[in-house]
């Protein structure tokens, strides 16, 4: 896309100026289908999850359990998450997709019209980009919404309808309702019971709880499925990988054995297309468990600016404090512990923490 873009732009004359242009339109282009969610969301009863100004360090955020709004230092993009939380779960991530790409469609529209050649260049290159079907570890196009989503079948289809249930589960464990997190899972697995999503939400339920071990069971038992795609096998390497490295932590699992398990599984996971950057926190924890107090630091401080919600920015926060304890650094630990208790005290490695640090 970027040489097509360059290679219009230069043979029409406009340069340099029109360069910058195409850059400014493919950045406003980004932000119309990130406008058209939040549209979608309203029109379509989804619920917003987070809403990220741009990108880097976090500057600012505004946090509930459901929802964080994020400000970050770079503010050349935004980014909206949402889910659905009632039936017809895929009818209505349909129409919000439908709702983006519409929006967006209409600023490229738009941009022809009364915007600089440059800007109408790169915001239609965009367009057509996004538009494309494509769904992998990484990331999902809004073209995948559009256009594949009302043909998944199968299992797949199954994942997508059960989402408003899995969520009610994650909707308790992000506020800390453990009971209620027990509730609402044990009516998701009555109503689909051989799901991996449902497994997933024993997953969420069963850290939270600090029973990682029987986490770790659950994980594997998933991983001999014949009927997984390369995505769902790289999120489920992912999961392995973080609960093993929190078994090992907190003494569930020998050290010497976790560290080299949970390796292989981020590596299966990268190999499969899920990004090293998004795997920076279970990096963090085993650093921990290595005795790398500063990696741990570094890597925990990274995972922390790309949470996009309070358990999972608590968590690494957790770790951060970790690690400066390791180092000796108790008044950095309290610090970053600070901000993990107001975002979520109960989370067993932030009151694990907080524990040791008024020990010594």
């Amino acid at each position: 896309m970027t040489v097509v873009v360059i290679a219009v732009v230069l043979a029409t004359g406009h340069g340099v100026t029109g360069l910058l242009g195409a850059l400014g339109g493919l950045l406003l282009e980004l932000v119309s289908f990130q406008v058209g969610i939040l549209l979608g969301v309203l029109l379509w009863g989804l619920r917003v999850r987070y809403v990220v100004f741009g990108a880097g360090r976090e500057l600012r955020a505004w946090s509930t359990p459901r929802l964080r709004i994020s400000l970050r230092s770079l503010p050349v993009v935004v980014r909206v998450g949402a889910r659905a939380t009632r039936t017809p779960a895929r009818r209505r991530l349909w129409a919000t997709g439908v709702t983006s790409a519409l929006t967006a469609a209409g600023f490229a529209a738009f941009a022809w019209f009364q915007l600089p050649f440059g800007l109408a260049v790169g915001a239609t290159a965009c367009l057509a980009h996004e538009l494309w079907p494509r769904r992998s570890a990484a990331t999902t196009s809004p073209g995948w919404f559009v256009f594949a989503l009302p043909r998944l079948s199968g299992r797949p289809a199954a994942e997508m309808e059960a989402t408003p249930l899995v969520n009610v589960v994650l909707d308790a464990v992000r506020t800390g309702d453990l009971a209620a997190a027990d509730t609402a899972l044990a009516a998701a697995e009555a109503a689909h019971p051989s799901l991996l999503m449902t497994s997933s939400a024993r997953i969420a339920v069963l850290t939270a709880t600090a029973r990682y071990v029987e986490a770790l069971q659950v994980v594997s038992g998933q991983m001999g499925r014949e009927d997984l795609e390369n995505r769902d096998r790289a999120f489920l390497m992912a999961t392995m990988a973080g609960v093993t490295a929190s078994a090992a932590e907190a003494g569930q699992l020998p050290a010497e054995v976790a560290v080299g398990a949970a390796t292989r599984a981020l590596d299966g996971a990268i190999g499969l297309g899920l990004p090293r950057l998004r795997l920076a926190g279970t990096e963090a924890q085993l650093a921990l468990v290595r005795g790398d107090a500063a990696e741990a630091v570094r890597l925990g401080r990274e995972s922390a600016d790309r949470a996009e919600d309070a358990l999972s920015r608590a968590d690494s926060l957790a770790t951060v404090a970790r690690g400066l304890m390791a180092g000796g650094d108790n008044a950095g630990a309290r610090t970053a512990l600070a901000e993990a208790t107001e975002l979520a005290a109960w989370l067993p490695r932030v009151s694990g923490t907080a524990a040791r640090l008024n020990i010594s």
